[in-house]
């Protein structure tokens, strides 16, 4: 007993050092310099509505991103209203005045362009309010806040410069279209007289894809070698597809394909969450994303919503290279990063939680009682404790400590978020 006591005492005494070496506290006079120095760099941001029209507040980006091609837009969570309201106001604003015509999302292929050729087309008679549903997850959609974005994404459509939807993600996101799913695939296939039979692991369960990303559920269904029978069955349809005339169509179905399959790999594999599975995943959104950048949208100008976790620009661990690590490699000073972040959270209740721990930089921010701000980390000379390491809670509010200036180039500050507030139909 004592053993485990002395053990428990020792490791106490460890976590308290090992958190004095790397959070010691501020000096006082540090801390109104670093204020001092926020208060200097800020861009204040008058509002987060799409419905604000003195865009004066914005004008910082005309020369931020002058000879810019890609922009991506990071958030703290997947459930951060307010900072959904803020980057819908910023699409609006680079849409109409700087010439961005393209909204790329961590969402799947196939799903967004579905969502994209019923935003042009309306041949499945999806209802307005639900399209988003077809191609996005539904936190990206089914709230008050994306509500607009939405809107404005089809009126465009109607307009001389519409805004063209898509996503580099593997997996499924649209809700809406799950059901449709199978319907969609026999469909295609018909259409191109390729017999869904000569597939018969994969056209006997067409319709169940969406389940098929569940190891416990596929493990019941598939017997002996029928996983890997599914998985060559889909490589030798994508083949099929590759052989038609090269479409737009038949290429994202040949691209939908090979996305299936390593949908279903990564889900088999490893673990939900761990760093091989977020490296395999950013590994090949980032294939997928260059390929829409540098082909199907070679001369635009791309917009990419994500979380702020695939923004990062520098190496997360030995093990895990997010997907800004890519882009940032490939396009060099044409990418800009803006990543979210927040003091706290507002419930439903009106109650603030969620605050971040005593040595974040968000108190700092807190301080300037500036409801919105942005920060450009690029221009911000080399000394700046903005450009060294300092904690932040920028990464799905957890308390870290890093040279943040090397992973994205701006912060976009909202002082109290609110959590997103659902549809009610």
């Amino acid at each position: 007993m004592k053993k485990i006591m002395y053990i428990f005492i020792i490791s106490v005494f460890a976590i308290f050092v090992l958190n004095k070496m790397i959070y010691q506290k501020v000096p006082e006079k540090d801390t109104k310099e670093q204020l001092l120095e926020v208060e200097r760099y800020k861009h204040p941001v008058k509002s987060i509505s799409m419905e604000y029209r003195d865009n004066s507040d914005l004008k910082v980006f005309d020369s931020i991103l002058k000879d810019n091609k890609v922009v991506m837009l990071g958030e703290n969570t997947h459930y951060d209203g307010s900072t959904f309201e803020a980057k819908s106001r910023l699409i609006k604003y680079l849409h109409e005045n700087l010439d961005y015509t393209i909204v790329l999302y961590e969402a799947g292929q196939y799903d967004t362009w579905i969502m994209n050729e019923e935003m042009n087309h309306h041949k499945l008679k999806v209802p307005a309010d639900s399209i988003g549903g077809l191609g996005l997850f539904p936190f990206w959609w089914d709230g008050k806040e994306s509500q607009p974005l939405i809107r404005y994404y089809q009126k465009t459509k109607t307009s001389g410069t519409p805004i063209e939807i898509g996503g580099f993600d593997i997996q499924f996101s649209g809700n809406t279209l799950a059901g449709r799913r199978g319907k969609l695939l026999k469909d295609f296939l018909i259409r191109n007289n390729i017999n869904v039979k000569s597939f018969p692991v994969f056209s006997k369960h067409i319709n169940e894809l969406n389940n098929f990303i569940y190891p416990k559920h596929v493990n019941k269904i598939l017997k002996g070698n029928q996983k890997n029978e599914f998985l060559q069955e889909i490589t030798t349809l994508e083949q099929a597809v590759l052989r038609l005339n090269q479409n737009p169509e038949n290429m994202m179905y040949a691209r939908y394909f090979h996305d299936i399959k390593d949908n279903m790999i990564k889900n088999w594999k490893y673990k939900p969450g761990s760093m091989p599975s977020m490296q395999f995943r950013d590994s090949l959104m980032a294939k997928n994303l260059i390929h829409h950048i540098d082909s199907v949208y070679k001369d635009k100008k791309v917009i990419v919503w994500c979380a702020n976790i695939h923004t990062f620009a520098e190496r997360y661990s030995k093990d895990y290279l997010p997907l800004g690590y890519y882009i940032k490699n490939k396009y060099g000073k044409a990418s800009y990063i803006i990543d979210f972040s927040s003091y706290a959270q507002r419930n439903e209740t009106g109650n603030i939680y969620d605050k971040p721990g005593k040595f974040a930089i968000e108190n700092l921010f807190h301080q300037t009682k500036t409801p919105y701000f942005f920060l450009n980390l690029r221009n911000i000379p080399e000394n700046s404790f903005l450009k060294k390491e300092f904690v932040s809670t920028i990464n799905q509010r957890m308390d870290m400590k890093k040279n943040w200036s090397r992973s994205f180039d701006g912060i976009f500050y909202i002082d109290t978020n609110t959590i997103l507030t659902p549809i009610k139909k």
